[in-house]
Formats: C-alpha cells, structure tokens, sequence
C-alpha cells in the first residue's frame, strides 16, 4: 500500500467513493458535477491510499480554515470504494496520513467531524469532543483551542 496527494484527474473517482453515503438521492452526474463545483472540496488537499496501481480509499486534509490554528488539521470525507470495504484500507489511509501530517507538516492535533461510526475512529486514536460531533488526535490526548467548524 502507498500514500500520495490524489491526481487531478483522480478527482471524479475519488468523489465517487462516497457517493453512496453522501449522493443524497442525486443521480450520480449531479453528485459529481457538485462535488467538482465544491470550494470545501477544491480548498483541501486530497491523499490517496493506492493498492496495486488503484486507488483504494481517500480523504482530504484541511489547514488554516474551518477555525482550525496553526499546527492544527482537519480530516474529512473518508471513503472507500464500496468493493474495497472491510478490508483495512480506511484505516490504514488514517494512520498514514496521521503519521506524515505530525512527522512532516507540524502537526499538533487532528480533528474530524465524525457523522459516521464514532467507533471506527476512537479505535484509530481519536477521542471524542463532548457535546460535539468533533473528534480530535493528538499525541499528548489534549485538543488545541476551540472546536472547528464542519467541514
């Protein structure tokens, strides 16, 4: 398994991943056609967990929006192609991107907002934010300032 920033011309089939959970009953040229047209989307940087030359699972990061202060980052829209599910690569593309963001970009702590499985992340290290949907990573189990928008 190796992780990257996704291609360019990754994008369509990165949204796709989520289209499942998030198409909201859109048939899936609207959905794309949204996504591609989304400035949260085009805002983050997107990592991709690639197996045998294909791309399994993705995410995005954000840094400096969403409220989130310096050495603080976001994850969101973590997916999964729905053949690929089940198998660890969510998981796997998680603890990766943790690991680059706190060895190779200052990372303090990592936030998500988990609307999902709340026990698919605590079992990666995040702990949850009472009263919040927010979910938060950091070495030292403390969170940095407030809690950041949705994102």
């Amino acid at each position: 398994m190796n992780l990257r920033k996704a291609e360019d011309h990754e994008l369509d089939t990165i949204y796709g991943m989520g289209f499942d959970i998030w198409g909201d009953g859109l048939s899936l040229d609207a959905y794309l056609m949204g996504c591609r047209d989304s400035d949260k989307y085009l805002a983050g940087t997107w990592y991709v967990l690639v197996e045998k030359d294909q791309v399994v699972s993705s995410l995005i990061v954000y840094e400096k929006m969403f409220g989130l202060k310096e050495g603080c980052f976001g994850l969101g829209s973590v997916a999964t192609h729905l053949k690929s599910r089940q198998k660890g690569y969510a998981s796997a593309l998680v603890n990766l991107v943790k690991a680059e963001l706190f060895a190779n970009h200052n990372c303090k702590v990592l936030y998500l907002h988990n609307d999902i499985d709340k026990l698919f992340y605590s079992k990666l290290g995040f702990v949850s934010i009472q009263g919040s949907d927010c979910m938060f990573y950091s070495k030292n189990k403390l969170s940095f300032g407030s809690v950041p928008s949705y994102f």
